[in-house]
């Protein structure tokens, strides 16, 4: 079924195991940091009736499109603290974030995320944003490039590729970016090659969104909000997103940091939050088969003490 957007029914990641972690989480104001689709909004209104739901995202279609009955806003992760303390909430039961790109995103043939069709070089996950796909490609610095594709792609052939595209611009397209990648790597492993395309998109895309930067903040700021035993709980579906999760729960559960040689702790640091039953959960089998976008997909989450 498709709305006005052609926005089409969708399956949550990893929703058993979420609810698992809210259904004994204590009553209040839990957030649904991307609400995409409105699939894990749904299911946590039928499955959790000891909470209720607030939803976020930075993308308008996602927010038009909610169902009427659904209280979603517009905004980025990193201002939900501040929609937070205008509303004067003070004590979520929770939030989850469900990081990257969303299917609707993805699947769309005008909004430039995908190399797979051929549209503009947008890639914004908010359209009202100045900066797009093309502002980065065709104005970017040689070194901003370099900078982009070695630490957000993780590329090692980072120099050539951002030489290349330095050397023929302008690009106007998502098939002129993925042609000249190919015609700039040598011959060799087409899944290399692809490989390669996609993590060239994927490190424009969070160039253009500021996307590790919102992650950073927004759990940096989000964590003091969260009452005890309520959860912060984090999707991933890539390293990068992956390490800033995990190095700030690594943080946040960590007691004194003192060397063991000092008999009086002076760090004074406690922690703020504890592991839940695992520390790292991923999807099972049957949910891999039934929903491709699961099968790079992390969970991590911690309980506030």
């Amino acid at each position: 079924m498709n709305n006005r957007v052609e926005y089409k029914e969708h399956i949550g990641v990893m929703k058993e195991e979420v609810i698992n972690i809210l259904t004994s989480l204590p009553k209040g104001i839990f957030i649904d940091a991307t609400y995409g689709y409105g699939s894990h909004f749904d299911y946590f209104l039928n499955n959790c009736h000891h909470l209720s739901f607030i939803g976020f995202d930075r993308d308008a279609d996602a927010v038009i499109n909610s169902k009427p009955e659904h209280k979603v806003f517009k905004l980025n992760f990193s201002n939900i603290p501040d929609f937070l303390i205008k509303n004067k909430i003070s004590n979520l039961s929770g939030i989850l974030y469900d990081f990257g790109v969303s299917s609707h995103q993805i699947d769309s043939e005008k909004r430039g995320f995908s190399f797979q069709h051929n549209s503009d070089l947008d890639m914004r996950m908010d359209q009202s944003q100045y900066k797009s796909a093309l502002n980065v490609l065709n104005e970017y610095l040689l070194t901003d490039l370099i900078y982009i594709f070695k630490n957000y792609g993780e590329l090692k052939n980072s120099k050539q590729l951002a030489n290349a595209i330095f050397n023929n611009r302008p690009l106007q397209t998502s098939n002129d970016l993925k042609n000249l990648i190919k015609n700039t790597l040598p011959p060799q492993n087409p899944k290399y090659i692809e490989k390669t395309i996609r993590k060239v998109f994927q490190s424009i895309r969070i160039e253009v969104n500021d996307e590790l930067r919102e992650i950073e903040e927004s759990l940096k700021k989000v964590k003091k909000f969260i009452q005890k035993d309520g959860a912060i709980i984090c999707l991933t579906y890539q390293s990068l997103e992956d390490k800033i999760v995990k190095n700030f729960f690594r943080l946040e559960t960590t007691g004194c940091v003192c060397d063991p040689k000092i008999s009086i702790c002076v760090c004074n640091q406690v922690p703020n939050f504890k592991f839940g039953k695992s520390k790292k959960i991923r999807p099972n089998i049957s949910e891999i088969n039934s929903n491709s976008r699961s099968k790079s997909a992390t969970l991590r989450y911690g309980i506030k003490l």
